[in-house]
């Protein structure tokens, strides 16, 4: 009887709670109740190059890149897109220093 009767009050105490407060009043927490994560910015654009022997390719290069990390990221593509072996280790050492 009285575990009956404190079950009540419980419920009738949370129901009560329930009205006025939300999740997050409650946990602090939204969603799944992990932090948000950052957003990453994944978009990209093309680099377009020409190779000495005429061909053209276009490259897609992350945009959360600084200027510089874009020049060796572009350095690397047409490096290896025209098969330019002589510059394979600089364009990789350049390459290295960005993420």
């Amino acid at each position: 009887m009285i575990k009956l009767l404190f079950n009540v009050i419980f419920a009738a105490a949370l129901l009560t709670t329930a009205e006025r407060c939300s999740w997050e009043d409650i946990f602090g927490t939204t969603g799944n109740g992990y932090e948000e994560e950052e957003e990453v910015d994944t978009s990209t654009y093309n680099y377009s190059f020409t190779c000495a022997v005429g061909r053209t390719y276009t490259v897609p290069i992350p945009n959360r890149l600084s200027a510089s990390c874009k020049a060796n990221w572009e350095y690397y593509a047409r490096t290896y897109g025209c098969n330019d072996a002589d510059n394979f280790a600089r364009a990789n050492q350049l390459k290295s220093q960005c993420p």
